[in-house]
């Protein structure tokens, strides 16, 4: 009897020792799935580029990476399911097997409190699965704006070659720096500066052949560098905003008049003259030659549909009158601007127009980008961002034309020159 009940015993505290121990195995195994999901997360969007001026979609823009990043290693399938929405992006089970052929599963979530501008923080919900165990644990990402992009220390920047002649100059509004001027040309000389031009900053060029040349009084202020690192140029984005349009504009308009998100359609050449005030988007289709004489409102941007075959030519914006420009975050709170009130810090997108400006400006609140920028004879004002030529034709500044850049003042992410922001890991975070 005695060793009957020291069996039973011993068969009891055996069977309640590999139960702790298989517990313990499982726990274990979960919690090694739950380190690896959310090393994984970290891995793959630590760094990423990120937009959305909503919580929807900045999840969009995770979810769009994510389908990417993890179909191939982890998907079974073909298409792996990673659903976004308002609330957050959901990551279906991913299975890991074992080599004794057990296996578990990770979950993630993901949500963010905010848009990418709202400098919001991005929570990663990892669960592990390893037979009856169960264990979670999370980590953040931040939202870091980037150091201006293309503009991140400089001014002006152009593809191709800047030619400034005759009293043109280039200046920061708060200091020197804000005025330096970058080309990425290969030719002789990438920077051509004659006649009492002036840069208040630094001057660099990219390329083993590219050299500045100053003659006849032309002045650096700062440094002048060579064979510097070419910047990764922004892909110029003008999808979303053909959305806004609701008039139409087929001919010249005159006196004064007032008109909101308009559309010039290709081919229809037409001049602005009077006391024309313009809200929300102009979107110019290809090919154009549109001239604003008189004087010219805007409180909005201008977008340019971009040509199938660049043509300088046949594509021009020429502000021949006054021009004063105010940002979207301007415009009323009329539902006709909602979600455009929210692309802020550019005033114009035109890869393939050439943008001419021969009167004042005053203040531009936002960036310009353009297939080619002339600025001459009474252009003189202020930019609230940077200044980017995008062709090889040169950028030109002549006859007394004056920029002056205010980056301090300036949206370092302006809308279309690619977002700018990035997700960033939060060292500490990690809780369970």
């Amino acid at each position: 009897m005695l060793f009957a009940c020291m069996a039973v015993a011993l068969a009891t505290t055996s069977n309640m020792n590999l139960l702790v121990s298989r517990n313990r195995l499982e726990s274990n195994q979960a919690s090694a799935l739950v380190e690896t999901g959310l090393f994984m997360a970290q891995k793959e969007l630590g760094g990423i580029e990120v937009s959305g001026d909503s919580r929807a979609d900045l999840h969009a823009a995770i979810a769009s990476h994510l389908r990417e990043a993890l179909a191939l290693p982890y998907a079974s399938s073909a298409a792996m399911t990673i659903i976004s929405t308002a609330d957050g992006v959901t990551v279906p089970p991913i299975t890991l097997t074992r080599s004794d052929g057990r296996t578990g599963t990770i979950d993630l979530a993901i949500s963010a409190d905010g848009g990418v501008r709202e400098n919001p923080t991005i929570q990663i919900a990892a669960t592990g699965r390893f037979g009856n165990a169960v264990r979670t644990a999370y980590y953040n990402l931040a939202v870091e704006a980037g150091a201006g992009g293309i503009f991140g220390d400089y001014g002006l920047v152009s593809k191709s070659p800047i030619s400034m002649m005759n009293n043109a100059t280039i200046q920061g509004a708060n200091t020197d720096s804000e005025g330096s001027i970058f080309s990425g040309s290969d030719s002789q000389y990438a920077i051509d500066m004659r006649n009492n031009a002036a840069v208040s900053g630094d001057a660099d060029v990219t390329g083993d052949d590219g050299s500045i040349r100053t003659l006849n009084n032309a002045s650096i202020a700062g440094s002048e560098a060579y064979q510097v690192d070419e910047p990764d140029w922004p892909d110029i984005d003008t999808a979303g905003f053909e959305q806004y349009v609701e008039q139409t504009v087929t001919g010249d308009v005159s006196g004064n008049q007032t008109l909101s998100n308009i559309r010039i359609p290709a081919g229809t050449n037409p001049t602005f003259d009077g006391n024309i005030t313009l809200y929300g988007v102009v979107y110019i289709e290809s090919p154009n030659q549109v001239t604003f004489k008189g004087n010219t409102n805007v409180c909005g941007i201008i977008v340019t549909e971009e040509p199938a075959v660049e043509n300088l030519s046949l594509n021009k914006i020429d502000f021949k009158g006054n021009l004063t420009v105010s940002g979207v975050e301007n415009l009323s709170d009329a539902s006709r601007y909602d979600g455009l009130r929210d692309q802020t810090g550019t005033f114009m997108l035109a890869p393939g127009f050439q943008a001419t400006f021969k009167k004042p400006f005053g203040v531009i609140s936002g960036s310009i980008a353009a297939g080619q920028l002339i600025f001459k004879n009474k252009a003189q004002g202020t930019v609230r961002g940077g200044l980017l030529n995008l062709s090889d034709a040169p950028l030109t500044m002549m006859n007394n034309a004056r920029v002056t850049i205010d980056r301090q003042n300036a949206n370092p992410c302006p809308v279309g020159f690619g977002s700018g922001y990035s997700l960033v890991c939060i060292t500490g975070s990690y809780r369970d």
